[in-house]
């Protein structure tokens, strides 16, 4: 007669799992400065588990759970089970400010600057133009922050950054404490640029962005979190991101219809559906924060922007809203031309500040920036 093998079950956290940012209202309580948050795990049934030295209740077999007061930017949980002698560890992140904050982001930012440089002579503002016009607008209406992420070049190489002038430059500095520039890629095409780049490639086109920015602009606009054109990049190619400054990275992180990771770095199946319901998710191995886009405002009409955002009251992804507009099609030369452009942006934005959302940059929290 052949033993059994008794295969003891492994301890896992089941809920929240290592990278996972937290919120109150939606992850856990605050109170007095400190969030607690129920941490939820696999153990063997009818043993001893505990999380940083508090006793895990069991629920229904094999499922504990206890609550794990969070007092800083980071905490590392440790659960222990004293029967098996198994231990795991996980960080979590509390971007204690961030709580009900939105962004807005504009990709593909290139045609805008063509038009100044070609209007220099008339122009005596950045805000001359159309385009810089608009956001000036809402920024002077809700007090919205604005972060554009530029190409260096258009598809047809008749204009690059290094042709913008720099009489600009003390102006775009004054409005750094609301409008921000940051690389997105070299150009609209080819698609997915970077997916099977070699690290040397995006290190080179992002410093030759960044360069003409603080040059045109200053050191002033200049951020760590931006936008990559695709978001689809190699797990090189994004270590390049990072390594450029980058430490905040967006996507829409989406399974294509053959099941795999899309719009999503270099992140795995389960990592990008578990992306899908968070605000954001920090790749703790790599140092890189990744957070979702909620919404492609040009992808909707005004009317279907408002029901669209207010699905998310109810979803566990609302702490944070980023929306998210492509310039291209504010310009009516454009083939796919948006005439109510400028209704789609105001429409998302009335919306986040009618829900009690503020505008913020993610660098003023999603680094511990202002935490007590």
């Amino acid at each position: 007669m052949t033993d059994r093998i008794c295969i003891t079950p492994p301890l896992r956290f089941l809920s929240p799992i290592d990278g996972d940012v937290l919120f109150r209202e939606i992850d856990g309580t605050e109170e007095n400065g400190v969030l607690t948050v129920p941490a939820v795990l696999c153990a063997p049934s009818g043993t001893h588990v505990t999380v940083n030295g508090i006793p895990a209740k069991e629920g229904e077999a094999g499922r504990f759970c206890a609550e794990v007061p969070l007092c800083s930017y980071r905490t590392e949980l440790c659960a222990e089970c004293e029967q098996t002698g198994q231990r795991e560890s996980i960080s979590v992140f509390w971007f204690r400010n961030g709580y009900r904050t939105y962004r807005v982001g504009v990709d593909d930012v290139i045609f805008s600057l063509r038009n100044i440089w070609e209007h220099q002579k008339e122009y005596g503002s950045v805000f001359d133009d159309p385009f810089f016009a608009l956001f000036l607008e809402l920024h002077q209406t809700f007090g919205t922050h604005v972060h554009m992420h530029l190409y260096y070049e258009t598809v047809d190489r008749s204009f690059n950054l290094s042709m913008f002038p720099d009489k600009y430059r003390s102006e775009f500095a004054a409005n750094a404490d609301w409008l921000r520039l940051s690389f997105h890629s070299r150009a609209d095409l080819p698609d997915s640029p970077y997916k099977n780049a070699p690290y040397g490639q995006v290190m080179e086109e992002g410093r030759m962005v960044e360069r003409e920015i603080e040059r045109f602009a200053g050191k002033e606009v200049l951020d760590r979190v931006t936008s990559q054109h695709w978001a689809d990049s190699s797990l090189e190619a994004t270590r390049a991101f990072r390594d450029l400054g980058f430490s905040v990275l967006d996507a829409y992180f989406l399974i294509n219809a053959r099941g795999e990771p899309a719009v999503s770095y270099y992140l795995s199946v389960e990592q990008t559906k578990h992306a899908q319901g968070r605000d954001f998710w920090v790749d703790t191995k790599e140092d890189l924060i990744f957070v979702k886009d909620d919404i492609i405002l040009d992808t909707l009409e005004p009317e279907r922007i408002r029901a669209h955002l207010d699905a998310f009251l109810d979803r566990p992804d609302r702490a944070f809203m980023y929306l998210l507009i492509h310039e291209q099609y504010f310009y009516p030369e454009y083939h796919k031309y948006l005439p109510d452009y400028r209704e789609r942006l105001f429409t998302g934005v009335r919306w986040c500040e009618e829900h009690g959302y503020r505008s913020s940059w993610i660098s003023d929290f999603a680094f511990g920036v202002g935490d007590s």
